[in-house]
């Protein structure tokens, strides 16, 4: 509703049509018109709301906004001149607006980009890449606690991620294995859990702990695989995405600013434009 409203007091800024059109009408207002498409286009109607109620509130409203506006050219004649100039250079920058999104969307759209780009954008500057925070990597699992389970456990310790994995899908255990960098907020959720800081472990060190649910016992237990401490440069799939961004944006600038040039130059050749 917030939404339809928005749409209804901005929409009533816009005057209707100055030609009586053949479409249906909603009102007149001397040599203006609306129409009942165009109220339509103006109106976020909600759902299941009364159409013919809300467009005759617009057209009472829109009548209401066109005789204020009157109004206040005949009380305030000197305003007319500042009026019709706030107008044009809202008009102008309108259009500007819709052309550079336009031409935003196109390029776009057409940009590309090789990992091998982005890669050798990386290797020139490493430096501008250093962390601000703490990254990791781990891998957990919860399963009933004995001590065939820690001996289990034990043995996938020293184990690739892709070993983790299947184990924990053959044996249908709870866990998961985090090879994305995530930041320090990302272990909140099983911090509640371990009476240590996770944070602060080594990698490949472990912590473990033990859970009571119902009347099972459960081992708990994280391992940290991968860390990057605030300062120290940022892998590449970390930031490739930022690189592409920041090219994209290196590029978009570029081209916007060559085709601003392009139209000022050929405006600058037309006998009815000048500079004094």
């Amino acid at each position: 509703m917030k939404k339809y409203w928005l749409g209804f007091f901005g929409s009533l800024l816009i005057g209707g049509c100055k030609k009586a059109p053949s479409e249906p009408l909603l009102a007149r207002y001397q040599d203006k018109y609306l129409t009942r498409s165009e109220a339509l286009r103006r109106l976020a109607v909600p759902p299941g709301a009364d159409t013919f109620l809300l467009l005759r509130s617009y057209a009472v409203e829109w009548i209401k906004q066109q005789a204020l506006a009157d109004t206040a050219y005949r009380l305030l004649p000197n305003l007319r001149a500042q009026i019709e100039t706030q107008v044009e250079e809202y008009r102008t920058r309108l259009l500007i607006a819709y052309l550079s999104r336009l031409l935003t969307e196109s390029l776009q759209a057409r940009f590309e980009l090789s990992d091998s780009v982005l890669l050798a954008q990386y290797q020139a500057q490493p430096e501008a890449f250093r962390a601000l925070q703490a990254y990791y990597q781990y891998r957990w699992v919860k399963l009933p606690d004995s001590w065939l389970a820690r001996r289990e456990v034990f043995q996938y310790l020293s184990g690739p991620d892709s070993l983790w994995r299947r184990w924990l899908q053959e044996k249908g255990y709870t866990g998961a294995v985090v090879e994305e960098w995530v930041p320090r907020a990302a272990l909140d959720s099983l911090q509640a859990f371990f009476p240590a800081p996770l944070t602060g472990l080594s990698v490949r060190t472990t912590a473990q702990a033990s859970r009571v649910e119902g009347n099972q016992v459960y081992l708990l237990v994280f391992q940290l695989t991968g860390l990057i401490l605030p300062g120290q440069v940022l892998p590449f799939e970390l930031v490739k995405q930022q690189i592409r961004d920041f090219l994209l944006q290196k590029h978009l600038h570029e081209a916007l600013s060559a085709f601003e040039d392009s139209v000022y130059r050929r405006a600058m050749a037309r006998p009815d434009v000048a500079l004094y």
